[in-house]
């Protein structure tokens, strides 16, 4: 199976006040981490999407497609749309977004296994009863990706095919930690320093 991984970097940081992806955690700025996963698997094709030029030129060093959205404001949508776009026709893209520097390699492996046994279906890793990232849609869901709007992210989606869905279970909740404001900052730093 083919599957693109879509990275989700234009983000407004907005309760940061300053682009949180760029900031420093230990050796590495938050949003390489999530890069160096994905480098760790096996990815047909790999792109981030991306509003600020360092975030796109280090990304193309990774080895990634760097493409830039210029309407970030209109929300969540665009960068899912950009995604899909600019990614090599696959069997599947599996979303990421770049303010959760602690997902495992283990975890992204565990789910391009349960696609690889459900290729029709959205996989989505679950922990504590909730729904997480990242997430893998298949091909056929491509055009519903491609219509969305505003900040209706994959979300809408999956809402719009419940059925579809195979969940890959978790007990590894800080895997899922996000980085939203400096408390979730400096939590995730305590998790990144042990």
């Amino acid at each position: 199976m083919n599957v693109s991984a879509i990275v989700m970097a234009s983000g407004m940081s907005r309760r940061m006040n300053k682009n949180k992806l760029l900031m420093k955690l230990k050796d590495r700025q938050i949003f390489e981490y999530i890069l160096d996963t994905i480098n760790k698997c096996d990815f047909y094709d790999k792109t981030v999407v991306a509003k600020d030029e360092e975030i796109l030129q280090k990304s193309r060093l990774l080895g990634f497609n760097a493409v830039k959205n210029t309407e970030y404001e209109n929300g969540q949508s665009r960068s899912v749309i950009l995604g899909v776009q600019k990614s090599k026709e696959a069997d599947g893209y599996m979303f990421f977004v770049a303010d959760q520097p602690l997902v495992s390699v283990e975890t992204v492996k565990l789910m391009l296994e349960s696609f690889e046994k459900n290729p029709c279906c959205i996989i989505v890793p679950r922990c504590k009863d909730k729904m997480r990232n990242p997430v893998i849609f298949p091909h056929w869901l491509k055009e519903e990706l491609l219509m969305l709007s505003k900040d209706n992210g994959g979300k809408a989606v999956i809402v719009n095919n419940k059925d579809k869905i195979v969940f890959v279970d978790t007990d590894r909740e800080y895997e899922f930690l996000d980085i939203d404001t400096i408390e979730d900052y400096e939590n995730v730093s305590k998790k990144v320093e042990r």
